[in-house]
């Protein structure tokens, strides 16, 4: 703050300022923030409106009532150094990952035009020797475009969120009338089978018995198996319980 024009008074003298020399100060420190720097919120990754209408600094974790206080912010040593720390990191990450390594983001989506669900048959087993229960799935894929399908035992929890939904609508549609107890989406397994250009279909499998099934789940025995006969194009996945 200028000190020369202000009677009996001298830089060091500690002289309290008055309210008017404050306000002159300030007006003057906003305009030479304003043409020295001009705020841009959409591109800048560090700033953000929340729901109060305050600017939040999301390197800093600090919170400014108007743009004036984030261009004062901006100059200070605590966003100077935050960015510094954030470059040295940036570089260490970068080192880590080789030029030509496969991250989530440059990994290509897989997209087709589907011709529909395939055609499918559940069938009810029971082991003649161990007299274990379980089914036996068939689905047939005439128009299939890759070597052979695959499938995969998820969880309700894996799944999307759209079809967690749809999950729900159809386990209310069936039980329906039931008298049985009601039963929840996240109480069963689901067995997602793929097969390009085909949409993928999913069997709900209910989790109050365990599948017995090897601890490698790309090996299978004489109660988990599935087989790909490529000559009908017709693919099987057989599902034995424990007793």
């Amino acid at each position: 703050m200028d000190y020369s024009n202000r009677f009996n008074s001298k830089k060091g003298a500690g002289q309290i300022a008055s309210t008017e020399d404050q306000n002159i100060h300030t007006k003057n420190r906003v305009s030479e923030l304003l043409q020295s720097h001009i705020l841009d919120i959409e591109n800048d990754p560090y700033v953000f409106k929340n729901h109060l209408g305050l600017l939040e600094c999301k390197l800093c974790l600090t919170t400014h009532i108007n743009e004036i206080s984030y261009i004062s912010h901006l100059s200070g040593r605590k966003h100077a150094l935050n960015l510094e720390r954030r470059r040295i990191l940036d570089e260490k990450y970068n080192k880590n990952i080789l030029p030509n390594s496969t991250t989530i983001s440059n990994i290509e989506k897989r997209s087709w035009n589907k011709i529909g669900k395939p055609q499918y048959k559940i069938t009810k087993i029971r082991d003649p020797d161990t007299l274990q229960i379980g089914i036996l799935i068939v689905v047939k894929f005439p128009k299939i475009t890759v070597s052979e399908p695959f499938f995969r035992l998820m969880s309700y929890y894996e799944l999307t969120s759209k079809n967690q939904n749809y999950s729900k609508r159809f386990i209310k549609k069936f039980k329906e009338g039931d008298d049985e107890e009601e039963q929840e989406p996240n109480d069963n397994q689901y067995l997602i089978i793929s097969g390009e250009p085909y949409e993928n279909i999913a069997i709900i499998i209910p989790n109050d018995k365990e599948i017995e099934k090897p601890n490698d789940e790309f090996k299978f025995n004489n109660n988990y198996w599935w087989y790909w006969d490529n000559d009908i194009k017709e693919f099987y996945v057989q599902i034995l319980y424990k007793n």
